[in-house]
């Protein structure tokens, strides 16, 4: 970073991350994990580097609390969210509300 003259980046989960996981209960484990481990590679470097929360959309208030719990607790700057949430056994569930996500937290 230092050679290129960049300060400060911020981490996010790669595309589809959490977005690509169609069982709610397997998805939104996985972005506590991500989330957790996310914020110990950073912890010891935040002047250097932020972190995006990984969120599963499958539920909006489930999302919003890990949301608040990524940007109280962990410090995180925000959530990075991809434009759709696999759901269903087929992937045919639905797509939940996101702005409920951001009116709940």
């Amino acid at each position: 970073m230092d050679a290129t003259g960049i300060n400060f980046m911020v981490l996010s989960c790669a595309s589809p991350c959490i977005q690509g996981i169609s069982d709610p209960n397997a998805a939104e484990e996985m972005a506590i994990n991500v989330n957790n481990q996310l914020a110990a590679q950073i912890q010891n470097s935040t002047d250097r580097f932020g972190a995006f929360a990984a969120l599963s959309m499958h539920n909006a208030s489930t999302a919003a609390a890990e949301l608040k719990r990524t940007v109280i607790d962990l410090g995180f700057l925000g959530a990075l969210v991809n434009d759709y949430q696999q759901s269903g056994a087929d992937n045919g569930g639905g797509i939940q509300d996101f702005g409920l996500v951001y009116r709940n937290a």
